[in-house]
């Protein structure tokens, strides 16, 4: 009989708690908290305020310290002290507070040059109307003769455009330089003084701060813009005025809400107007205006330019931010 071939040993089994190799499991990385509770913490970090960060984010108080809360639920630790409506950091917040910003701020500037892979035509500039039309409007073609300049889109409105969001490039804005989420950059701090035409000088002497009491005073209407210095106190600090005292109610003149227009009725003879000192040094220059006094006042307000965080890695940002500075210098 013929013998049976020999039976081939059975492959040993792999164990069964074994995966193959190629079907390792990996290990998942450290899960990020949502992007909207961070950006949240490192605006109330860095402004110190959660009524500003609101501000800051668009959204409301409530909503950013719900955005905190959860983030503080979601790594477990407490990152600020609440006060009322005081805040201030943990030394778990104080530990991120740094890193948190650094990157927001890299992750803005990636998002600036995505949005930028094609070089735009034209430069969008929103500017406060007084500003534009005394002062930018005649300075603009020394910057259109730069290299690399681009047209200029001139929006001129008293209306807050939101640059962060992208409805302009840069902004020219009058105000007391607190704009959260924007870099700021002062170009003028404003002053105040009387000015005239020569004309109306020539008609009507002024010898001394005390006899402006029985000139037809141009006054401009800041009920919008508070506190803001008139006539009263630029009288006062020249003197004129104890405190406590008013211009003499049938001398107070004519009460103007624009700027320009007040300037222009003072370039027409109808009166004394005071004067900022970055809208009238050009009229002072071409002898539309004069200034019969010396003494200024100092407003708190001033003139700023303000573009969005990052911006100023784009070439045609930087060129028109490097030339209006020096510009607004040479006054």
């Amino acid at each position: 009989m013929a013998k049976a071939p020999p039976r081939k040993p059975a492959a040993a089994k792999a164990p069964a708690d074994r995966a193959p190799a190629h079907k390792a499991i990996m290990a998942h990385p450290t899960r990020m908290p949502p992007l909207g509770t961070l950006r949240a913490f490192e605006s109330v970090a860095r402004l110190r305020s959660i009524q500003l960060a609101a501000v800051e984010l668009h959204v409301t108080p409530g909503a950013v310290s719900q955005q905190i809360r959860s983030l503080e639920a979601d790594l477990g630790v407490q990152l600020l002290h609440r006060r009322g409506n005081l805040v201030s950091l943990t030394e778990q917040g104080l530990r991120g507070r740094d890193n948190l910003s650094a990157g927001l701020r890299l992750l803005q500037q990636g998002v600036e040059r995505m949005r930028t892979q094609v070089r735009p035509r034209r430069l969008r500039l929103t500017v406060e109307p007084a500003l534009a039309s005394n002062w930018l409007i005649k300075r603009l073609p020394h910057y259109r003769a730069l290299p690399g300049a681009l047209d200029v889109l001139l929006d001129p409105t008293k209306e807050v455009v939101d640059i962060a969001r992208g409805e302009a490039d840069l902004g020219i804005r009058f105000g007391q330089g607190r704009y959260p989420g924007l870099e700021t950059i002062n170009l003028f701090e404003d002053e105040i003084f009387p000015v005239c035409s020569p004309g109306y000088l020539a008609l009507n002497p002024l010898k001394s701060p005390e006899e402006l009491k029985h000139h037809h005073l141009l006054r401009l209407d800041w009920r919008a813009t508070a506190p803001w210095p008139d006539w009263p106190e630029w009288l006062h600090a020249a003197g004129v005025l104890d405190e406590g005292d008013v211009v003499d109610a049938e001398h107070r003149g004519t009460v103007i809400r624009d700027s320009s227009l007040m300037l222009r009725a003072a370039i027409d003879g109808q009166g004394v107007a005071l004067g900022q000192a970055s809208l009238v040094a050009d009229h002072i220059k071409e002898k539309r205006l004069v200034a019969p006094f010396a003494r200024r006042l100092k407003t708190g307000f001033g003139y700023y330019l303000v573009y969005a965080y990052g911006a100023d890695e784009r070439p045609e940002i930087k060129l028109f931010r490097d030339w209006i500075v020096v510009e607004a210098k040479r006054e």
